[in-house]
């Protein structure tokens, strides 16, 4: 089964969402003036905004209404579009076994981004303690409200790169990033900043998480890397990724993300005719161009869930990325 996904929009804190409306052709919503900077691709799992919840937010579903959980049950990743006006606050999520300790989760949120065409030339992350950096000068800082920031690396990124976020890891998505985040499939994290750069108010229940004020600090993983350690554990630019070639002829399928970072999820990338065997149920966006995928016509904007599928073909000269 091969299903076109409906846009499935969002609320978050930060501005952005613009990219979004573009590359899909469908504007979002945000007549209540909350932002919608994320389109929430297959997800089985609903959001949560420390705020009033709308029921079944962040729930995917395919062309026909159906919801994605009630097609293929629940998926062990969860797929996004998200698109950044402003700097996101800095936070992070928690490990498998944070999860299961402070959550009650059986899943924590290790993500990984894939950046796309859109992104702006200054565009940045920030991500990981600098040396030095201790819990008692993390929490100091946060009570303070002041030199969070500079308590982390900033890390310029380009269209094709790719960044790989453990879970415990402080991290921060700059303003003007355009991408697909790819994760465990939760809404789990801490939020270390009480206001988003543009001044919006951080939920008391989003910053802690619900585990309260004490216990967030215990999701974050104090380990202080140099510059050169971060990028090398968890960047890679796109000329530095190496071609998987799933047989002589199929040159045109890479994979971005693979077991040398994670056993959690799975990320190629196929530009024009190639072959992809599927360990499980996937997510594909169209990037750019337009052909089919196992005879369905697709466009640059696409978004489809791929279902009891061993293989996907791909035809024409479209680009896609694929997340399992």
């Amino acid at each position: 089964m091969i299903a076109k996904l409906q846009p499935n929009r969002v609320r978050r804190t930060y501005l952005g969402g613009g990219r979004i409306d573009g590359f899909t052709g469908v504007i979002a919503d945000c007549s209540d003036g909350i932002p919608r900077p994320e389109d929430w691709l297959a997800s089985t799992v609903t959001a949560f905004n420390g705020t009033e919840e709308i029921e079944d937010e962040g729930l995917g579903r395919i062309e026909d209404g159906r919801l994605v959980r009630d097609v293929v049950g629940d998926l062990p990743f969860l797929v996004k579009l998200l698109d950044s006006d402003e700097r996101l606050v800095i936070q992070a999520h928690p490990t498998v076994s944070c999860a299961k300790r402070l959550f009650g989760s059986s899943v924590g949120k290790t993500e990984c981004w894939y950046f796309l065409p859109g992104t702006a030339p200054d565009a940045c992350v920030y991500l990981g303690f600098k040396p030095g950096v201790t819990r008692e000068m993390w929490r100091t800082a946060f009570e303070a409200q002041h030199g969070l920031l500079d308590m982390l690396h900033r890390i310029p990124v380009a269209p094709g790169d790719f960044v790989f976020v453990d879970g415990g890891v402080p991290h921060a998505i700059g303003g003007g990033c355009f991408m697909v985040e790819l994760q465990e499939p939760s809404d789990l994290m801490v939020v270390a900043e009480r206001f988003t750069p543009s001044g919006r108010r951080i939920p008391d229940a989003k910053m802690h998480g619900g585990i309260g004020w004490k216990k967030m600090f215990d999701v974050y993983e104090y380990e202080a890397l140099e510059y050169e350690e971060v990028c090398g554990r968890y960047i890679r630019h796109c000329s530095q990724m190496a071609i998987d070639a799933i047989g002589a002829n199929n040159k045109c399928v890479s994979q971005i993300c693979g077991p040398e970072f994670t056993d959690k999820f799975s990320t190629w990338r196929i530009e024009g005719q190639g072959s992809l065997g599927l360990p499980r149920p996937a997510c594909v966006i169209v990037t750019n161009g337009a052909g089919a995928v196992n005879g369905l016509a697709v466009n640059k904007g696409d978004r489809f869930l791929v279902a009891n599928e061993k293989v996907i073909e791909t035809e024409g000269n479209a680009m896609l990325v694929v997340c399992a």
